[in-house]
C-alpha cells in the first residue's frame, strides 16, 4: 500500500463514516475532538527528544520483555491503537503489515498496543507483537490517553459497544492514535499523534523516519 493508496482509504472510510452517520451522532464526536485538542494532550505527551519510559510486556512466546530490552538490538516501532472495533485500526494495523518486511530489514522491531485483549491472529500477521495495554496502564505514561465524556459513553454504548467489556476494565478511557519510533539511545526519534481518531501516521513516512537513523 503506498501513502497515497493508504491516505485515499482514510479518505474513504472518512466519506463513509460521514455519509452513514446521523448528525446528532456526527456532533457528538466533533465535539469530543475539540475538547479533546483544547485539553492540551499533544502538547503534554511524549515529544521528540524526549527520553521514552521503559515497561514490561509478555511476548508472542509468552515470555517477559521490557523495551529497554529489545532497544538493545535496534530500534522499536510503538503503534497505539484503539481496538480492532475502530475501523481506522484495523485499516492502519493492515497497511502496517505491508511494510512488515522493511521493518526487519532494519532490525526494528514493531509492537502494536491496545487496551483491548487481541490476538496476533486477530491482525492476521503471527509475526507481530500484540500488547494488551489493559486501563492503558502503558500508553499513560506516554501521557496518550483520555477519558470519554458521558455523551461518548452513551453514543458507544447505543452502538452496543461497551468499552468497559470490550477492554475487560471498568475505566471508559482510550489513547489518541499515536505511533512512536524509538531510537536505541531510548529517545524519542519520530513522534505522531492526533485527536482525530480519523487521523493516522502513513506507513511509508515512518520507514522514512527509520531511514534516517
Amino acid at each position: 500500500m503506498t501513502k497515497q493508496s493508504f491516505l485515499d482509504k482514510l479518505a474513504e472510510l472518512r466519506a463513509a463514516h460521514c455519509e452513514d452517520m446521523p448528525t446528532p451522532e456526527m456532533a457528538v464526536l466533533t465535539r469530543a475532538t475539540a475538547t479533546l485538542r483544547r485539553s492540551g494532550i499533544l502538547q503534554d505527551c511524549l515529544q521528540t527528544g524526549e527520553t521514552a519510559p521503559d515497561f514490561t510486556f509478555i511476548d508472542a512466546d509468552n515470555e517477559h520483555q521490557r523495551l529497554y530490552g529489545l532497544l538493545k538490538t535496534g530500534p522499536v516501532v510503538l503503534n497505539f491503537f484503539r481496538g480492532l472495533w475502530c475501523m481506522y485500526c484495523k485499516t492502519e494495523l493492515e497497511a502496517y503489515t505491508l511494510i512488515r518486511d522493511e521493518m526487519q530489514a532494519m532490525g526494528c522491531h514493531y509492537l502494536a498496543i491496545s487496551p483491548q485483549k487481541t490476538t496476533n491472529e486477530d491482525v492476521a500477521d503471527e509475526h507481530y507483537q500484540v500488547l494488551y495495554d489493559r486501563n492503558s496502564l502503558i500508553a499513560s505514561r506516554f501521557k496518550i490517553t483520555y477519558s470519554l465524556g458521558m455523551d461518548e459513553i452513551k453514543l458507544f454504548r447505543s452502538w452496543g459497544l461497551k468499552l468497559d467489556e470490550v477492554n475487560q476494565s471498568e475505566d471508559w478511557s482510550l489513547p489518541i492514535p499515536a505511533t512512536y519510533i524509538i531510537a536505541r539511545d531510548r529517545t524519542v526519534a519520530y513522534q505522531f499523534s492526533d485527536v482525530d481518531f480519523r487521523s493516522r501516521c502513513c506507513p511509508d513516512a515512518l520507514v522514512a523516519e527509520l531511514q534516517l537513523l
